[in-house]
């Protein structure tokens, strides 16, 4: 038996320097510890000798601290900008489609009126060429109800613009006799406009296609 105790005091230190290889010399947690008590400890013993290092350090770490929430700042600083920048840019879209939707509106409308005074001026087209006096053009002035009997007293749109003729000649001389006519009635504005199946051209071409005709 005490040989046996003999042995075993004798090999255990081996047993373990053994175990201690085959676990890869793995430290232990205390070891650990014990290294890292050192580290500090010289470590503190330095910042003792040399305060001043141990201030710059802290400084340091304050200064990047220090730095690091003004880039914080800044990217929250911009993140608003581009949020208001992002609600303008909405809001001015939502304007400019109010205004689409506005414009999109009057252009039908004026398009169905433009449809209906085209289709009502072919029924009324005279062809050929023709002189009409006209005796006025006022904004926002309508007078066309005055002129649904008469079919030569008529009206032409364009725009916000009415435009008034009265006659319809075939002889340039007699248009210019009637336009003297209303001017010695006080419509001093009244002028001749030709119209080449129902378009109206100037004078020059007007005169034109009468010299062809009498040619």
């Amino acid at each position: 038996m005490r040989s046996l105790l003999s042995l075993l005091i004798l090999f255990l230190p081996l047993y373990l320097h053994a175990q201690q290889k085959k676990g890869g010399g793995a430290k232990k947690p205390a070891d650990t510890q014990k290294e890292l008590k050192k580290e500090w400890k010289k470590k503190a013993k330095m910042y003792v000798k040399n305060p001043l290092a141990l201030k710059a350090r802290e400084e340091g770490f304050q200064k990047q601290i220090q730095d690091r929430d003004r880039q914080i700042e800044d990217s929250q600083r911009r993140n608003r900008e581009l949020s208001e920048r992002m609600d303008q840019l909405e809001k001015q879209i939502q304007a400019k489609q109010y205004s689409y939707d506005s414009l999109m509106s009057e252009y039908l409308r004026l398009k169905a009126a433009y449809e209906t005074e085209k289709k009502q001026a072919r029924l009324d087209v005279m062809p050929g060429l023709v002189f009409k006096v006209q005796i006025g053009a006022f904004r926002l002035f309508d007078m066309r109800k005055y002129a649904q009997d008469n079919p030569f007293f008529e009206t032409e749109a364009l725009g916000d613009i009415n435009r008034y003729t009265v006659g319809r000649f075939r002889d340039l001389a007699l248009a210019e006799a009637f336009q003297k006519d209303l001017k010695r009635l006080g419509i001093r504005d009244a002028w001749i406009v030709p119209f080449k199946d129902g378009v109206r051209i100037t004078m020059k071409e007007a005169k034109e296609l009468l010299g062809q005709k009498g040619s």
